[in-house]
């Protein structure tokens, strides 16, 4: 389920799975690109990739944010799905913070490294006044991973509701 601005309220969606094999130095990536649409346009997607402990989000893209939010979340339960599809049991979900997303990473769950800027991200996200927008650009590219708490979270709901078939 992804938010519709238009009808304001919760839509099913449709997800697609392709993937990318490639040699980098004779070792295999596989890479991975969910698309998600609602049945009639796309909505976004998340890029994944393998790593030997879990997977690592290279890319997540709403590519109509004036129609749909909620991707992050969604993009979330993906990953931690996608472990689970490969047979992992105790997984790492790891990413990079683009520019000025750090507090919606934030406050859906996500933190960073070093640790430092957790604080510095909460502390923004208090001081700027309800409806503007968080400004964290200035720090940069931030490595960042999901807590076990957010995995555990999402592998409940996964057991009621997959998105992933």
């Amino acid at each position: 389920m992804i938010y519709s601005k238009v009808s304001h309220g919760y839509i099913p969606i449709t997800i697609n799975k392709t993937e990318l094999t490639y040699n980098n130095g004779g070792r295999p990536v596989y890479m991975y690109r969910y698309m998600i649409s609602d049945g009639k346009i796309p909505v976004g997607f998340v890029d994944l990739e393998n790593t030997q402990r879990g997977v690592h989000v290279n890319f997540i893209h709403n590519m109509n944010p004036q129609l749909y939010s909620g991707l992050g979340r969604t993009a979330d339960q993906i990953e931690v799905e996608h472990c689970l599809q490969r047979g992992l049991k105790d997984f790492q979900i790891e990413s990079t913070a683009a520019m000025n997303s750090h507090a919606l990473h934030y406050l859906r769950g996500k933190r960073f490294i070093p640790k430092k800027f957790n604080q510095k991200v909460k502390q923004i996200i208090e001081a700027t006044p309800k409806g503007e927008k968080y400004n964290t650009s200035f720090l940069g590219m931030v490595k960042m991973y999901m807590p076990r708490e957010l995995i555990q979270k999402y592998i409940e709901i996964i057991k009621q509701c997959p998105l992933l078939r």
